[in-house]
């Protein structure tokens, strides 16, 4: 015979085993005391929670033979046992996830009509209620109006959104919240010894928080580490069979972004990866880490912190040495990290991870980094919500970078070697096209105020590959009516420069700036594109005049005579 799991062991009971729902659970308790039983019940909640436990255990209350009423369910007479053990006939629990359409909720409007055989109510269990049709819920809407008066409904959720309004309206709802990680941890405890084994009180709080609010998935998680037969469940054994990195390494992490040492995180990151930790559990523990130390940073409450005291100590003393603008650039780009883990570079399935690190980490004003931090101005986005590295235009002729807010015509002329007089006009530039900004730095301008719309635009055109690649972006320069963007990777640069990607893009930035521009690819200190500007356009009837005098002036040459012209 096949051993019981242990989450089906330790399945809640009655109302007082259930965990962490107390708000449900005196609730139904004391209604069903009072004998106010509604004829349909939707539970709400995170899986895990005891939702389907709870309608159990109400089927059970509703239907038990103890004559008080306080006492229910008894769990001794033949109606709690027969539930308990699935073989009570007027318990009727439906999967809608694989029985979805319309033909099974007619199946049970044909069959709700019969009188239950032995208890008091029928009680119809329908699990992942979201997950029916259309065609269904409109089915199952005429019997929740007007049911029989022997049937009572619960439907469980984890989407309440997605239950249409006119089902739930019918229904008394009830919210299961996730359970706190000190309460699975303390029950996680009971089980263990109730089961014969030990454990680090360490190894079950990591188990709890890896159950993320769920008592199910942390009782699984139990039995699966109790299967490895160590007579003592470590700290260490928990880590490394669920994957998880221990918070003193995520320490070392943030301490080499504080510290600016991309070559010791970059080589920490690929040893946690050599080693075979999984990358979006990876993520998530940073992520973590890092809201932490932003909460210490900001809140100033590490208390409500729920982590070993030498973790929250550590945080503490980086916190310190952290501005939130960089802790809050960090979480975006490790939070964008975690997404676009899903669509992994062949090869080097780390690089989402790398590069949102280099992003947190590169110093400011480094080479290839962030341009150095300016006091803001008004109407001005600060420099941490630019990941740019120019704040002017750069011409296509030396020099290679521009004083601080000298226009690219002004450079462009200097350049050149115009030498003017002191109080001497210059000459009048030519019209500009109404479709172009009057000069570059106004586009710049307009470049750098867009850029975080830009990114969620070029998201949506095309994908988070692309997304991810243009994030690597580290300078922005200008170049007449072109936008030359300077990439650190060249795997980010060429997958940007594909063809129909280059064509989003433009698109995405034209769409922005409303300027017909165009967009060039390059990387970080490759020089940019000489780009031509167009020739002004000319008459077609003045070119072909002058094409006529140039054939008659090479004909007279020739010694022909020209006697007339048509």
């Amino acid at each position: 015979m096949a051993v019981l799991a242990l989450y089906r062991k330790w399945r809640s009971q009655n109302f007082e085993e259930v965990i962490g729902q107390e708000h449900v659970t005196l609730t139904l308790h004391r209604a069903l005391h009072e004998g106010r039983l509604s004829h349909a019940y939707l539970f709400t909640g995170p899986r895990g929670t005891g939702k389907t436990s709870t309608a159990r255990i109400l089927a059970k209350a509703i239907n038990c033979l103890a004559e008080d009423p306080v006492s229910r369910p008894c769990n001794q007479c033949r109606i709690c046992t027969a539930i308990a053990e699935g073989r009570q006939l007027d318990l009727i629990e439906i999967d809608a996830a694989s029985n979805r359409g319309i033909d099974e909720i007619r199946d049970l409007r044909e069959k709700i009509g019969f009188r239950p055989n032995e208890a008091r109510y029928k009680v119809y269990i329908i699990d992942e209620v979201h997950m029916l049709t259309k065609e269904a819920f409109n089915a199952l809407l005429k019997t929740l109006e007007e049911p029989p008066p022997h049937a009572v409904f619960v439907l469980a959720t984890t989407e309440p959104d997605r239950v249409p309004e006119t089902v739930r309206s019918r229904c008394q709802r009830f919210d299961f919240r996730r359970i706190p990680t000190a309460e699975i941890a303390e029950h996680l405890a009971v089980v263990l010894r109730a089961e014969g084994g030990q454990a680090e009180s360490e190894a079950l709080v990591a188990i709890a928080r890896r159950s993320t609010g769920s008592m199910r998935d942390a009782v699984s998680l139990l039995d699966q580490l109790l299967s490895y037969g160590d007579d003592v469940l470590t700290l260490a054994r928990v880590e490394s069979v669920l994957g998880l990195v221990n918070a003193q390494t995520i320490g070392h992490l943030a301490d080499h972004m504080a510290d600016h040492d991309t070559a010791a995180g970059l080589d920490l990151i690929n040893r946690l990866v050599a080693e075979g930790v999984e990358l979006s559990q990876l993520a998530d523990q940073i992520v973590a880490y890092l809201r932490g130390v932003l909460f210490i940073r900001v809140a100033r409450a590490p208390e409500l912190l729920d982590l070993p005291q030498d973790v929250v100590a550590t945080m503490a003393r980086q916190a310190e040495r952290t501005t939130p603008a960089a802790l809050l650039a960090a979480l975006r780009e490790f939070t964008e990290a975690r997404a676009a883990l899903r669509d992994q570079v062949p090869g080097v399935p780390q690089l989402p991870l790398e590069l949102a690190f280099l992003r947190a980490a590169l110093p400011i004003g480094a080479s290839g980094g962030v341009a150095p931090a300016q006091p803001p101005v008004e109407g001005r986005p600060t420099a941490p919500e630019l990941p740019l590295a120019r704040q002017t235009a750069r011409v296509s002729a030396p020099p290679a970078s521009l004083p601080t807010g000298k226009s690219a015509s002004a450079a462009a002329s200097a350049s050149a070697g115009e030498v003017r007089p002191a109080g001497q006009p210059a000459a009048a530039p030519q019209q500009p096209d109404s479709s172009a900004p009057s000069q570059d730095g106004d586009l710049l301008r307009a470049v750098q105020s867009q850029w975080d719309r830009f990114l969620g635009l070029a998201g949506k055109r095309c994908g988070m590959k692309v997304q991810a690649a243009l994030r690597s972006v580290r300078e922005l320069d200008v170049v007449g009516q072109v936008v030359v963007m300077q990439f650190s990777h060249a795997f980010a640069r060429d997958l940007v420069n594909q063809s129909e990607n280059r064509i989003q893009v433009e698109a995405a930035w034209q769409e922005l700036v409303g300027w017909n521009i165009q967009v060039r690819c390059v990387l970080t200190g490759e020089s940019a594109p000489v780009v031509t500007p167009p020739a002004a356009s000319v008459p077609a009837h003045t070119a072909a005049g002058e094409d006529e005098d140039l054939l008659l002036s090479d004909a007279r040459k020739l010694g022909a005579v020209v006697k007339s012209l048509k």
